[in-house]
């Protein structure tokens, strides 16, 4: 079995953290509440939920959904395509689109939350 991992992003605080759990809706699989460390649950709504892509970048740093990589001096953000069932990385300077398989030839950089100045 795949193993899921995630990372949240406090959409209040403005801050990253890994969860201690995450709360599923079984009727819908949605998310429903979320804990992270030294805190309660909270509605799944306050967080945004990134998964990891299963790969990892070329210093062994695991990648999330919204990190941005450096590959050949340009900026990709990492996205999941919904159509594809797939994560992409897509050009910060344009629509240029690239598999995620590229991943463990970047570098992260940051992500698209706390990386405000790329």
């Amino acid at each position: 079995m795949k193993r899921l991992k995630f990372r949240v992003w406090n959409k209040v605080s403005k801050k990253m953290h890994n969860p201690q759990a995450i709360s599923f809706d079984i009727q819908n699989c949605n998310p429903f509440a979320v804990s992270i460390p030294a805190k309660s649950w909270d509605p799944a709504e306050k967080y945004e939920l990134l998964q990891w892509t299963g790969l990892r970048d070329e210093s062994g740093t695991d990648v999330y959904e919204a990190d941005l990589v450096l590959i050949d001096y340009e900026i990709y953000r990492v996205h999941w395509h919904e159509s594809e069932a797939a994560f992409k990385l897509i050009s910060l300077k344009g629509s240029l689109e690239k598999e995620a398989g590229l991943l463990p030839t970047g570098k992260i950089i940051g992500n698209t939350y706390e990386t405000e100045n790329l």
